[in-house]
């Protein structure tokens, strides 16, 4: 128990870090230096994601292959893979530092109008590189061993002092020198740091976990079979979320791109904070479905699934209530995008993140192989349409193009994936269709009272930013209550949540 505690609550405060931090560096970029340089950062790092598709999920191919040789005691077989885990990123790494090298001559066509006058691109993007190159090369292998081993809260602590540092001396120095040079290199100086220190830590708590020996060809071969599972995906996840930022850098320019990485940040902290809850039931999940039978799993996943749009339609709903007032206390109101472009962006989330129990149990089930193009398919999709519509119109049918991608091709079909492979119970996807389709309805009822209730609040700044939040925090959450009170997936939700907190603890603290 004393282990899962540790691993919840630095978790849960390095998310907070990760959020808040970024948000202040942020926040000096654009009253600072200007929006256009949150765009440069914006860009580059998109750019990065795409290059970064050489790593092909290697990453959480060989993490999940740790699992069964640390819990058996096996320290060879984890030597073995680690050894292979650190040659397969020093590969990785110098592929993208040879890709990145040749893209470096293009940059310049990837940026629609002027670029600020006191900086060098070439350089700027030669940075971002070294950075990310840097990432692969240092002891990656050793961040993949303390979550193998479920060390959460390590990883977490020094995560929490590398990005506290990054952002203090970043700042400071755009206040004693607004430079973005100095700006940017604090960054890979960072990414140093952080990773001499995971390699530290990992050796100083495991030092029986040394590079050495050879895998098994067997076991080579069950890797690659892992990484052909992830590979569609990988790539379906880059285009899908990484090319928005270099479609309307290329077409609309830096500005818009500054504005749109504002509003991207926000839905990004989201993310970041749900994605915290579905990612720590995955080892429970996995659990239950190696012990229990699909009756109960099934009757779990109709639990969760509920449980789960309930929490992303309070978060819509909060998010559509009093993300226009954020902006504009926050950056101001020339930051602002039209009421259109900010619905847009409540659709975006939602629709991102409606679909995750689904991935919760594809992953804890290794389900990986079984449905790889459907990411893609929906990536190709996104892409072409992003292309056809941000000329036409704008910033709305980047974001238009990932909704229809997620809502025609990823959700659905993703979700018959798991259906046909694990819960082949007839009709069974069928249901989980309607529900999404009901609670959609559902969650646009009470986003239109509780939309329509703050809309009445004439004070602007911060008094009107929290007096809407004192409306839309409570109010969602009654009136779900209130639709699903008779529910028996919500009757039953507690017990199930209890069972799993129990089993998670067991777990971590059998791991630690």
């Amino acid at each position: 128990m004393e282990r899962s505690k540790k691993n919840i609550i630095w978790t849960f405060v390095g998310k907070i870090v990760n959020l808040l931090f970024p948000f202040i560096t942020q926040t000096c970029l654009i009253y600072i230096l200007g929006v256009q340089y949150i765009g440069l950062d914006g860009l580059f790092k998109s750019v990065l994601m795409i290059l970064s598709l050489t790593e092909l999920g290697i990453g959480s191919a060989l993490v999940f292959s740790m699992y069964k040789p640390i819990a058996d005691g096996d320290d060879e077989k984890v030597c073995a893979l680690l050894a292979f885990y650190k040659k397969c990123y020093y590969v990785i790494g110098s592929v993208i530092l040879v890709l990145g090298l040749a893209l470096l001559p293009f940059i310049q066509n990837l940026i629609s109008g002027e670029v600020p006058d006191d900086i060098n691109i070439y350089v700027l993007y030669s940075v971002y590189l070294l950075n990310t190159v840097l990432s692969y090369y240092l002891f990656a292998y050793k961040t993949s061993l303390l979550n193998a081993c479920q060390m959460v809260d390590m990883i977490s602590r020094v995560d929490i002092v590398a990005n506290s540092a990054k952002c203090i001396l970043q700042c400071v120095g755009l206040l004693l020198l607004p430079s973005y040079y100095m700006f940017v290199w604090v960054i890979p100086l960072s990414t140093v740091l952080r990773n001499l220190f995971v390699e530290y830590l990992s050796r100083k708590k495991y030092p029986q976990y040394v590079c050495r020996g050879k895998l098994p060809a067997e076991d080579i071969h069950v890797i690659k079979d892992k990484v052909k599972g992830l590979f569609f995906q990988s790539i379906g996840n880059v285009v899908l979320f990484g090319v928005d930022n270099i479609v309307i850098s290329a077409f609309l320019g830096l500005s818009l791109l500054g504005k749109y990485n504002n509003y991207l940040y926000i839905h990004n902290a989201l993310v970041n904070l749900v994605g915290v809850i579905s990612a720590s039931i995955i080892p429970v999940v996995g659990n239950s479905i190696a012990v229990e039978d699909k009756e109960k799993n099934y009757r779990n996943f109709r639990q969760f699934n509920l449980l789960w749009l309930c929490l992303i339609s309070w978060c819509a709903i909060c998010q559509m209530c009093l993300l226009q007032p954020f902006v504009k206390v926050w950056a101001g109101e020339n930051f602002l995008f039209s009421k259109k472009i900010a619905f847009l962006f409540v659709l975006y989330f939602y629709t991102n993140k409606m679909g995750d129990i689904i991935w919760v149990y594809k992953s804890a089930g290794g389900i990986w192989k079984e449905g790889r193009y459907i990411r893609l398919l929906g990536a190709t999709v996104n892409l072409c349409l992003n292309i056809f519509w941000v000329s036409r119109i704008g910033i709305a049918g980047v974001l238009l193009s990932t909704v229809i991608s997620l809502v025609v091709i990823i959700d659905p079909f993703g979700g018959k994936v798991l259906f046909d492979v694990y819960f082949d119970y007839k009709h069974a996807w069928l249901e989980y269709i309607g529900t999404l389709l009901m609670h959609f309805l559902i969650t646009v009822l009470i986003g239109g009272i509780t939309y329509g209730m703050c809309a009445h609040i004439s004070e602007s700044g911060i008094v009107g930013l929290v007096l809407r939040t004192l409306i839309c925090v409570p109010v969602p959450i009654i009136l779900l209550f209130l639709i699903y009170c008779r529910d028996t997936r919500l009757k039953q939700t507690g017990a199930l949540v209890k069972r799993l907190v129990k089993a998670q603890a067991r777990q971590s603290d059998k791991s630690g």
